[in-house]
């Protein structure tokens, strides 16, 4: 990954390492060949030894460190992208046999979707071809060079200590406070809301106007609300951002706009660390930063794999982003990220025409001229969505809105922007449309283990020589660019579970684009309890079809003795489905959680005092929240539980931090003790106090991130890694509908119990009368 050793605004040209005319000459000759020797016909046995070969060469060369930077980076992805156009070629060219309507219509359709993965395989290469890691762009010594910054932390429904966290991180952020406006941006409390025909409904937004008013008048911020809730977020900050043009209470409008989803919790080097790149580049219009989150998402949670390996949002963050800065196409992620004023007034505000009105923003200011940045250090942590119900309406949004932007604002017409821009953007916008072709591949071998009909015309020989190589060459081209940063299938896995919903929702937005509306992820909702998610009916659907297939496959092997290749084929296609939907049944089955704040998993030094005691005892914090910590110590004889003890620690910064706690709980560990302990809350300064310590340390989250990045997973590891996962989530899945029919049936007997009772004492004491 090159380094950007740029210092200067005139570095922030897209895809300026290609301006070098023999570096050109060097990819386009390659390219060229690729595709002419990828039509070249071949024998079978010739392709087996072609194909393999190369699949070979390609596990091997990945291997090397030292190709991970160009010349040999580009050799990889041509040599992957050369095996997987070979089997394009034969698809288009020796596969499509029409035999007849129904089977030619879904054959063309299974064929589109392969088209379609393979095209979004080859714009991936593309965007990570040559990523970009930028050094640091420090401010002045001088702090009255520094810029003003407005910080908008736009909020709608969300609890209010999610909205009073951030905000707290916000004003302890290391910044001169005279160059800091923080507003928060109240959607709730509109007028709007607080006349609502409804009177429930306007009592709960006067309620929620004059909490998180109060909430800003007790942290020192300020309030804005408006008068209407028209184009939802994007336009609260349009509303923020006229309403501080002028200045407000004497401050004077930011020249710089930071802008935080409610629940995203930032750093106290959040602008040290970005805004020094404004005053290097006046035509930078975005400085974009990870999302970076603290607790899992429904399937890490669901699957209980987020210890174990990257989340899916490192694939975006982690290396994604590094591709599109390289070409100038890192677009704004609506929140975490910090803007210039004058060029987003000059844009008309944050867009509004798509309800991915962050990404329409980016593809606006780059359309005409500016530049944008990405710094890859994760200095904000937020929350997923906490339910499948909640991270499938989030995703739906997402499409739907990329989808917009594909069909009303279609970046290959989009005037002003650069050809690396076009592709960069048609990869962001495309990708949205997996819904279709992955249901497509959940379902294709159902039609001819049931029907016959032949929707891959394909022998097994034709499918070893070209297929299978085409998949682990893709295979290995994700694993080389991805590798440390998305565990291998889990994407696959992400896609299906997404595909059953998403399907729908894209099918509407193409219908009508204009239609979606944006709807908030909820946050911080109630978990302390399992539940069976109200969208899990599919999974259910699709088991019982996968099951009844292999039964029909079996019964088309004994009838049709001819067909035992498709049978082959399709049985194996239908299993490895059949992994995918194990999986998503441990999905749907959500488990509950105890714990009221979420913890973060750390590995520091600290020192323990009992009180009144005077000793100083080390210990390691494995793990923090804004409730408490876990400590391990080696000492034989640990703090009695319900003893208060003084806790200290120093964080990456230099910043000493000293707590009272509670020792919750005690239990033995190897050869020392781990303690639980709760955080003893005296008032607000002891809140601020825990914030500061909690999310204070953004090199906490660079370590929390690397952690999980660890060397690349073997595919044979990887597959029966997730085919365990899907079997352990699959049976949890059953206790749990299993524990919930008893427990029903048990009430249902009671109430039964109950009625016969009552009515045996009517009857008697009518025959006593």
């Amino acid at each position: 990954m090159r380094s950007d050793m740029r210092s200067n605004g005139q570095g922030n040209s897209p895809g300026s390492f290609l301006c070098d005319c023999g570096l050109k000459l060097s990819i386009v000759f390659p390219l060229l060949f690729v595709f002419y020797a990828s039509a070249i016909y071949l024998d079978l046995s010739y392709q087996y030894v072609l194909a393999w070969g190369l699949v070979a060469i390609l596990w091997i060369a990945s291997r090397f460190q030292a190709i991970q930077e160009p010349p040999g980076r580009i050799f990889i992805l041509l040599l992957g992208a050369f095996v997987s156009l070979r089997y394009m070629v034969f698809r288009a060219t020796e596969t499509l046999i029409y035999t007849g309507f129904l089977d030619f219509s879904l054959m063309a359709l299974l064929f589109l979707s392969e088209c379609y993965g393979f095209a979004i395989h080859a714009l991936g290469m593309f965007v990570n071809a040559w990523p970009l890691k930028r050094e640091a762009a420090p401010l002045p010594p001088d702090p009255s060079r520094w810029p003003v910054v407005d910080v908008f932390i736009p909020t709608y429904n969300e609890p209010l200590d999610i909205v009073g966290i951030t905000t707290i991180a916000c004003t302890q952020m290391d910044y001169p406070r005279e160059k800091l406006n923080i507003y928060i941006l109240d959607d709730g409390g509109t007028l709007a809301k607080r006349n609502d025909p409804s009177p429930e409904k306007a009592r709960a937004a006067r309620n929620r106007h004059e909490q998180v008013r109060a909430l800003a008048d007790f942290l020192e911020v300020s309030y804005l609300t408006r008068d209407d809730n028209a184009h939802a977020k994007a336009g609260n900050i349009n509303a923020a951002l006229e309403s501080t043009a002028s200045g407000q209470g004497g401050r004077s409008p930011g020249d710089l706009v930071l802008i935080l989803d409610c629940d995203h919790v930032p750093a106290k080097d959040f602008l040290r660390s970005t805004a020094g790149y404004f005053l290097q580049d006046p035509k930078l219009f975005l400085v974009q930063t990870p999302h970076f989150f603290i607790n899992p998402d429904p399937v890490e949670k669901n699957l209980q794999t987020f210890q174990d390996h990257p989340g899916e949002n490192e694939m975006f963050y982690g290396a994604v982003q590094y591709g599109l800065d390289s070409w100038n196409g890192t677009f704004f992620c609506g929140s975490a990220a910090l803007l210039r004023r004058d060029l987003l007034v000059e844009a008309g505000g944050v867009a509004g025409d798509t309800i991915t009105e962050d990404a329409e923003t980016a593809l606006g200011l780059h359309a005409k001229g500016y530049n944008s940045v990405y710094v890859g250090k994760p200095m904000i942590c937020g929350l997923s969505p906490e339910t499948f119900g909640d991270f499938i309406l989030q995703r739906a949004r997402w499409a739907q809105g990329m989808i917009q932007i594909f069909l009303l604002k279609n970046p290959l017409f989009v005037k002003g922007l650069k050809l690396p821009q076009r592709l960069c953007y048609l990869n962001s916008c495309f990708f949205w449309f997996f819904g279709g072709a992955r249901f497509v591949f959940l379902t294709a071998p159902l039609a001819y283990l049931f029907f016959g009909m032949n929707v891959y015309n394909a022998t097994l020989s034709q499918v070893l020589a070209y297929a299978v190589p085409h998949v682990f060459a893709s295979m290995l081209v994700s694993d080389f660019l991805y590798g440390r940063v998305r565990h291998p299938f889990f994407s696959e896995l992400y896609e299906a579970i997404q595909s059953v919903f998403l399907a729908p929702a894209v099918l509407s937005t193409l219908k009508s684009p204009r239609a979606p509306s944006f709807k908030v992820t909820p946050k911080g909702g109630d978990l302390t309890r399992d539940f069976m998610s109200p969208l899990a009916f599919p999974f259910y659907v699709l088991l019982v079809l996968y099951l009844l297939a292999f039964l029909s496959g079996a019964y088309r092997w004994v009838a049709h003795p001819l067909e035992h290749q498709g049978v082959l084929i399709c049985g194996f296609w239908n299993g490895f489905n059949l992994i995918f939907v194990l999986a998503s049944l441990g999905v749907v089955w959500q488990i509950g959680d105890q714990r009221g704040d979420h913890r973060i998993m750390t590995d520091e030094e600290a020192l323990i005092s009992p009180e009144s005691s005077g000793v100083e005892i080390p210990v390691e914090m494995k793990d923090i929240s804004l409730g408490g910590c876990r400590l391990q110590t080696r000492q034989k004889a640990p703090p009695k539980r319900g003893r208060i003890i003084e806790l200290r620690a120093k964080d990456s910064l230099g910043n000493y931090h000293r707590f009272d706690a509670d020792v919750a709980w005690t239990k033995r560990k190897g050869e020392g003790w781990e303690l639980g302990c709760e955080f003893i809350i005296e008032d607000e300064l002891t809140i601020y106090r825990i914030g500061s310590f909690v999310y204070g340390d953004s090199n906490r989250w660079v370590r929390y991130w690397e952690a999980r990045r660890r060397h690349p997973v073997g595919t044979l590891k990887a597959f029966f890694y997730l085919l365990e996962r899907g079997i352990v989530g699959a049976v949890r899945n059953a206790k749990g509908i299993y524990a919930l029919s008893r427990s029903a049936l048990k009430k249902c007997g009671t109430v039964v119990e109950g009625e016969v009772k009552k009515w045996c004492r009517i009857k008697a004491k009518t025959e006593i009368s």
